[in-house]
């Protein structure tokens, strides 16, 4: 939590409002967290881990917000937001899971220190690629334009939608943790659907884009719901490690549609000067909601059937009160008469 902190009132701003924010802010995190894992390298074993790990994470989702916010000014269509994220989203799998083989090696071989420092080099070559990124046009942002943002109902509403899906994945992930410890399931079982959540997020990466060309943003995060709620109301008929890991892995993907839909709708809807600050602030909400769902299942004794039960419901309520509140606002808008309407019954009342 406490990044957050000093995520939302301090770094949304000065991406905003600085000319060329976004770049510099994914320049200075880069080399941020190299400078970082060099420093702290010969002292991994000492107490200087943690404020190190402090910064870092600082630092990681300052990057995670400026990424979300430049990456319009890098797609040619709007239509394609949706899949430009998701590519993001596929690279950094992949890098993830390629990366994680020489970590191990090094750490056999060497010890940690060993770790950070091939960490530092890989973060000291991203920043050396971001001085590619285009620096746009831009300054210092109107705070009306902020708030409009902010209050705006297509945006309102997948930002519920999406901190609905956050809560729900912190409450599933440590509900299926305590319930296969109670079954004595073994470090490896919990790696094994540990593994298929990351899965399933890399697969939603893959298959979201293809369901976005039939569809809106919206819709993508309508479907993304109602699979939630059909697999944790599968799940609970016959618990069991297997059962765990397909939630764990529909979860994923579920969590990767509700994130993409809600990242293109905001770069969709919310002014340019104002992406970084809507992103630091709902990033701030998503991840209390994460940290209040995942404590449920921590401070309750909450039963594994009735909690994917519960997370059915849950689940299925958003989906349909996102489902109303849109087909409520198409409606709205149907029913408005365009500007050309409005300017010929204005004449007529003038004649």
């Amino acid at each position: 939590m406490a990044p957050f902190a000093v995520l939302a009132p301090l770094i949304g701003p000065f991406i905003d409002r600085r000319r060329g924010g976004r770049r510099l802010t994914v320049l200075v995190t880069c080399a941020g967290r190299a400078i970082i894992c060099l420093l702290t390298a010969p002292y991994v074993d000492s107490l200087a881990i943690y404020p190190a790990a402090f910064a870092m994470l600082v630092l990681s989702k300052a990057y995670g917000v400026a990424r979300s916010a430049i990456v319009p000014s890098l797609v040619s269509e709007r239509a394609s937001l949706v899949a430009a994220n998701a590519r993001v989203a596929k690279i950094a799998v992949l890098a993830g899971a390629l990366a994680a083989l020489p970590g191990i090696i090094l750490l056999r071989a060497f010890e940690a220190g060993a770790v950070m420092r091939f960490a530092a080099l890989v973060f000291a070559a991203g920043a050396v690629l971001s001085l590619a990124l285009p620096r746009p046009e831009g300054g210092a942002s109107e705070d009306e334009a902020a708030d409009a943002a902010f209050t705006s109902e297509p945006i309102r509403r997948a930002a519920i939608a999406q901190a609905s899906s956050r809560a729900l994945l912190g409450f599933l992930l440590f509900l299926l943790a305590f319930a296969l410890k109670r079954q004595g399931v073994s470090s490896a079982g919990f790696g094994f659907v540990l593994g298929m959540a990351g899965i399933g997020n890399f697969a939603g990466a893959v298959v979201i884009p293809r369901l976005r060309r039939g569809g809106t943003e919206e819709w993508v995060i309508a479907t993304g719901l109602m699979l939630g709620c059909g697999a944790s109301l599968i799940a609970q008929s016959s618990f069991g490690l297997d059962l765990a890991a397909v939630l764990a892995g529909a979860v994923g993907v579920v969590s990767s549609a509700t994130r993409l839909g809600f990242e293109a709708l905001v770069q969709r809807e919310a002014p340019e000067a104002v992406r970084g600050r809507a992103f630091a602030r709902f990033e701030t909400l998503f991840q209390i909601a994460w940290v209040f769902g995942a404590a449920l299942p921590t401070v309750a004794p909450i039963g594994i059937r009735g909690g994917l039960i519960g997370a059915s419901v849950l689940y299925g309520v958003t989906a349909i009160w996102f489902l109303v509140t849109l087909g409520r606002e198409g409606r709205a808008r149907l029913g408005k008469p365009s500007p050309r309407d409005q300017g010929e019954d204005t004449r007529r009342r003038e004649r």
